[in-house]
């Protein structure tokens, strides 16, 4: 990124869709109303697409960092069982 393009935004999401497309993959990413009980459709707050080898290299980056970062806490990072059984994975999935 050149130094003339302004500043990096600083983005919070809650929620992701992965869609992929012939030639790269796209991050929708979503946030959820700040209002408990809110009825609001998530906002979408952005979206980040990249070649397939690109999103596959960080896919591996992530969980490598994810990993060294539980092994420093000692400790797993907890997922909780609903979002578990909303996303159809198990407790070691890819882990």
């Amino acid at each position: 990124m050149s130094e003339d393009s302004g500043p990096v935004p600083d983005i919070y999401c809650d929620g992701v869709q992965i869609t992929l497309g012939p030639y790269d993959a796209a991050l929708h990413l979503t946030r959820r109303p700040d209002t408990a009980g809110s009825t609001e459709s998530p906002t979408s707050v952005g979206c980040i697409r990249m070649s397939w080898e690109h999103a596959k290299v960080m896919v591996i980056m992530l969980r490598k960092v994810m990993q060294d970062h539980e092994s420093v806490l000692g400790a797993a990072i907890p997922i909780h069982p609903q979002i578990r059984a909303t996303l159809g994975i198990s407790k070691e999935e890819d882990w």
